[in-house]
């Protein structure tokens, strides 16, 4: 039995591993595509947040196909849905802005199979005492994946041979080629992926996105306001993260080979960091101390980052911004550790669930407000994005004194 489990668990590492190269390759080309089709360069932001609306549509209607015994279709139609509509993305001579707006709902909605059903296997097939260290490894996985993918993009876009022999100088001939890559890897998981049969309960509801919100009324006001500040450092760090892209590409003038490349050391930096660093923080007592400083200091590095020049610049990025990225990699974890507090084993699926609505509103309500303010001036956009993680020390510190009042000891 233990070499069967860990058969399944290596096979679901190696598609988590697959998809994030290839979910990722068009990543350091899309600023350049927005520009070159003549787009605003608000539309970059609402091309992620629009991806992540069909996420959030995706996840539970993915998640009810799973639980009702689809889980293998429900990753390959899943998948298949991301590639066709990656293809489409691609077509600027056929669809404008708003279609093209449109269509990355659909990735959104697409690829959020796999990561439902993906890591519920790989949550079911784990013994429990191992079920967190699996989860690290699946993460891992996708995300030395995701870095591989945007070192690939940059490479690909830029490579006299490659560019020679597939015209990857195009961005459209680059999502044609993910897409196609894409339809393999569904078809990959169509021969390899055994799923775990499953228990059917007749008495069970099916689950929406907006449940999360639904129980909002239900929430103690110290959880409340620690979710609020959730929301604040989502928005701030999705800004810094995915504006980055079109500040370094565009506005600094460094070629997508250059952007996949430094894309590629920060990914392989957050798996670094996730997986050797997070253990050792995990050990202190007083996580949500931690968590107030690291927003101090993210807004401290992203300020004086973005504000040098020339070959300042380029230090300060190898330097304060990757211990940024650190501190990003190392909160998540101490975050989620910390809303489990609230929740006992009764509640615990409610309350993760309130938190991705939290967390959702940030990825959306971020890149849309956002694309608005960067297009009128990038330093104000990252200057914004300071605030937010000053703003959400102060939304955490009264969680604390909520708390405290409430009888809890030793939170701050």
């Amino acid at each position: 039995m233990k070499t069967k489990i860990n058969k399944k668990l290596i096979i679901l590492i190696t598609i988590f591993f697959i998809q994030g190269i290839v979910t990722n390759i068009h990543h350091p080309l899309t600023p350049a595509y927005v520009a070159n089709i003549g787009l605003p360069k608000y539309v970059f932001g609402f091309f992620f947040a629009f991806m992540n609306i069909g996420m959030m549509l995706g996840g539970p209607f993915w998640g009810n196909l799973g639980d009702s015994g689809k889980k293998k279709f429900a990753v390959v139609a899943g998948l298949s849905i991301y590639g066709i509509s990656q293809a489409l993305f691609g077509m600027d001579f056929i669809f404008s802005q708003w279609p093209l707006t449109l269509i990355r709902i659909f990735s959104g909605f697409g690829i959020a199979a796999s990561f439902v059903v993906i890591n519920s296997e790989i949550i079911t097939t784990s013994k429990p005492g191992k079920r967190a260290r699996n989860i690290a490894f699946g993460a891992a996985a996708l995300g030395m994946g995701g870095a591989i993918g945007q070192f690939l993009g940059g490479f690909i876009n830029n490579n006299k041979f490659v560019v020679n022999l597939l015209g990857t100088d195009s961005f459209t001939n680059v999502v044609y080629l993910q897409g196609a890559v894409t339809l393999l890897l569904a078809l990959f998981v169509f021969i390899v992926f055994k799923p775990e049969e499953v228990v059917k309960d007749k008495n069970k509801k099916r689950t929406y996105f907006w449940e999360g919100f639904k129980e909002i009324k239900n929430v103690s006001k110290e959880l409340l306001f620690f979710l609020l500040s959730l929301t604040f450092i989502t928005m701030a760090a999705t800004n810094v993260d995915k504006f980055f892209d079109d500040y370094y590409n565009q506005v600094l003038g460094y070629g997508t080979d250059k952007l996949g490349n430094f894309k590629m050391i920060i990914g392989f930096v957050t798996v670094g960091a996730s997986l050797f660093l997070v253990p050792l923080f995990m050990k202190i007592k007083k996580k949500l101390f931690l968590i107030s400083i690291f927003q101090v200091i993210s807004g401290v590095l992203v300020f004086i980052t973005f504000r040098a020049t020339g070959s300042t610049f380029l230090l300060y990025l190898y330097t304060l911004y990757m211990a940024y990225i650190v501190i990003k990699a190392v909160y998540a974890p101490l975050e989620q550790e910390h809303i489990s507090t609230f929740a006992d084993d009764t509640n615990i699926t409610t309350t993760l669930g309130i938190r991705q609505s939290f967390l959702s509103v940030g990825t959306i309500i971020g890149p849309i407000a956002g694309g608005f303010i960067y297009e009128k001036s990038p330093q104000l956009l990252f200057d914004t994005s300071v605030i937010l993680f000053f703003l959400s020390v102060g939304l955490i510190f009264v969680s604390s004194l909520l708390r405290k009042k409430n009888g809890e000891k030793n939170i701050i």
